[in-house]
């Protein structure tokens, strides 16, 4: 049991209206990269919460942090619905419509997304590259850290397990941003009543 990957059912459409609620909330026009990491706080907010991610994506870590594979995939291949969303040419994404399916989302999705957007949205506006750093300091990419010191190439594969590990508040990525984690705490017992339903889950996809 302890080698089971936990891994949800990936849903397209619920996916792209994830990119685009996220990008509304984040005031229409983002940055594609750090639009990707405002996902990965959101998942991470609902997996510690209610033992499941908004995307129900697959993540993989690589040089400049954790990545959802399948919404990577819309926002690198242009799947957006043509009359929703724009790209730029400074790597942006600009929401052209507020027509978002928006019975994709629960009422706990629709919380983690703000979340995400309210905790880190500014610092993505500042520069994706400081968001991309940010998430270094939570545990699920820093055990990689050493591997891609060594070699920036490549990418490592993630386990939404580790999502319920706590950071270290001490982290230096926090301390360059001086920004204090708002990730409530999880003790133990938490950690372990969310990864024995989050494997209920797993097995029941299975």
């Amino acid at each position: 049991m302890e080698t089971l990957k936990i891994k949800f059912p990936y849903d397209p459409n619920k996916g792209l209206a994830m990119l685009e609620y996220l990008l509304q909330l984040a005031g229409g026009k983002y940055n594609q990269m750090a639009l990707l990491k405002l996902a990965f706080f959101a998942d991470r907010y609902h997996v510690r919460h209610y033992a499941r991610p908004v995307s129900s994506d697959e993540y993989y870590a690589l040089k400049l942090g954790p990545i959802p594979s399948n919404l990577r995939d819309i926002i690198s291949t242009e799947r957006y619905y043509p009359e929703n969303v724009s790209f730029t040419n400074d790597h942006e994404v600009e929401l052209k419509s507020k027509n978002i399916d928006i019975d994709q989302f629960s009422k706990s999705d629709i919380e983690a997304m703000n979340f995400a957007v309210d905790k880190f949205a500014a610092i993505g506006r500042k520069s994706e590259f400081f968001l991309a750093n940010l998430t270094h300091a939570y545990p699920e990419w820093d055990k990689y850290r050493k591997r891609f010191e060594e070699s920036p190439l490549g990418r490592e594969d993630m386990d939404y397990k580790d999502f319920l590990l706590n950071a270290d508040p001490n982290h230096a990525e926090f301390a360059k941003l001086k920004f204090n984690d708002p990730f409530p705490l999880l003790t133990t017992q938490e950690q372990e009543d969310v990864l024995t339903e989050m494997i209920d889950r797993t097995l029941a996809f299975a």
